[in-house]
Order: structure tokens, then C-alpha cells, then sequence
């Protein structure tokens, strides 16, 4: 488990599925932890398809803050091959489609659910993105 003072992520398997979860609060000053705490988890399960779960992280980056974390990331060391669906609430629809977007034109194949059950069926189905 990756700790920081607001925020936790853990992980588990669910089958074929490595399911890392977030907990806490999303702020501009921690995304870039987050996100390097997620690929160390994700890169040394050695898992090739992957569920985020935002649905119990409080807050949400700005959409600029959003922007500038998904650019910068395909120059840093961040898993390749690796199938990810993103989980949200109905309540982040907007950002999850804000996060899916610009994930996507970042070159970071991504889909992003507001449904659980529809998140691990794509994942364990034969489409490769969106």
C-alpha cells in the first residue's frame, strides 16, 4: 500500500484484474504523487489490465490541473500494454469524460465507467480501446 498524508492507494486482484483503489482527497499539490504511486503499483504487479477506482477519492483536480498531469505523463517512465478502465461516481461524470478525452489525446488509452460490473466486462473483453 502507498501512503501519503491525504491520500491511500491500494491494491488487490480480482481474477485476471489488478483493482488499484483511491482513497482520500485529490488535490492540485498530490496528483503527481498519485499518479506516481499508481504506475509503481501497476508496473510491479506486472498486470496488463487494470482498474482504477476513483469512486471513493474526495475532490477532483481542476480540469487545467488535469491537463497538464495527463500531457506530461507519456514522457515519464508510465506502463505500456497495459488495458485501464477508469471507475468514477455519477456525480464526476463530467470529469470522467474531461479525464477520458484528454487521457486519450495524451496517448494514454483509457475508458472511464460510472459502472463497475461494465468496467471489469470491458476489461476482460477482446477490445483493445476505446
Amino acid at each position: 500500500m502507498a501512503r501519503h498524508s491525504d491520500f491511500d492507494i491500494t491494491s488487490s486482484l480480482d481474477r485476471d484484474i489488478l483493482v488499484v483503489q483511491f482513497i482520500g482527497r485529490s488535490t492540485g499539490e498530490n496528483a503527481r504523487s498519485m499518479a506516481r504511486k499508481y504506475f509503481d503499483v501497476v508496473l510491479a504487479s506486472g498486470s496488463k489490465k487494470v482498474l482504477a477506482d476513483l469512486s471513493l477519492l474526495k475532490g477532483r483536480i481542476s480540469t487545467g490541473e488535469t491537463y497538464f498531469l495527463l500531457r506530461d505523463l507519456p514522457v515519464k517512465p508510465t506502463p505500456v500494454g497495459i488495458k485501464t478502465a477508469i471507475l468514477e461516481t455519477e456525480e464526476e461524470a463530467k470529469f470522467a469524460a474531461f479525464l477520458e478525452m484528454t487521457a486519450n489525446n495524451a496517448g494514454l488509452g483509457i475508458r472511464c465507467f460510472l459502472d463497475r460490473e461494465q468496467a471489469m466486462a470491458w476489461l476482460r473483453s477482446d477490445a483493445n480501446g476505446l
